[in-house]
């Protein structure tokens, strides 16, 4: 066997072994719970179920992935304590090759709106619209469901673009409702998703009543 299909095969152990108690989940878990390796404190729960649906899902092995888990209020600096390899941001991200995932680190919000990709991924996609997926499609007898990539960023075909823009948390201000766009930072009229108003834009209170729309 040589070296590669060796590493493939290891990574094929730990990523199938869906317990808590997996190989897998104990590394990651150490190394983000860790103040030696993660800072600020890290609280693995928040992540813990998306990660989970991750492997629910049966990634095609000829295509790479790049998944945002979570975005965060404060910045993250992580070192892999087997590659010595460090990651900063506020964004936490896995990335997934051959149906394996293969690397978990973080990464700054701004790098996305600068459309800035990650090197060597063909497919940087959101957790939300993979947990949508998940609950829509067919399930296989193991519980895990088969990634269509073109259903998955085409669901309701030529207007899927609409929908997905539209698939958001909402919050009506001044008798208008209007959706939160979270990952863009920004408010989307309901009735016209062209006109958009930046979150720095808004007044204090006004912030404080979309806020209180996410958290709720």
């Amino acid at each position: 066997m040589d070296v590669r299909t060796e590493i493939r095969s290891i990574l094929s152990e730990l990523f199938n072994e869906a317990q808590p108690s997996s190989h897998f989940e104990d590394r990651v878990h150490s190394r983000l719970t860790s103040s030696m390796y993660t800072s600020p404190d890290f609280n693995y729960e928040t992540v813990r179920d998306s990660l989970e649906l991750i492997k629910k899902i049966n990634f095609p092995e000829d295509k790479s992935f790049a998944v945002k888990i979570k975005k965060f209020p404060v910045t993250f600096r992580s070192e892999d304590p087997y590659s010595q390899s460090v990651s900063e941001g506020d964004e936490l991200w896995v990335t997934i090759r051959e149906n394996l995932i293969t690397t978990i680190f973080f990464r700054n919000s701004w790098q996305g709106k600068k459309n800035i990709s990650i090197k060597g991924i063909d497919h940087m996609i959101n957790i939300k619209p993979l947990n949508r997926y998940y609950n829509d499609v067919n399930k296989n007898q193991d519980g895990t469901v088969d990634l269509n990539v073109n259903r998955l960023l085409n669901p309701e075909g030529s207007g899927s673009r609409k929908k997905i823009e539209l698939d958001l948390p909402s919050v009506e201000l001044g008798g208008a409702k209007w959706f939160i766009d979270e990952e863009q930072e920004e408010l989307i009229y309901a009735k016209n998703i062209k006109n958009k108003v930046k979150f720095d834009e808004l007044k204090e209170d006004v912030l404080e009543k979309v806020v209180n729309a996410v958290v709720s």
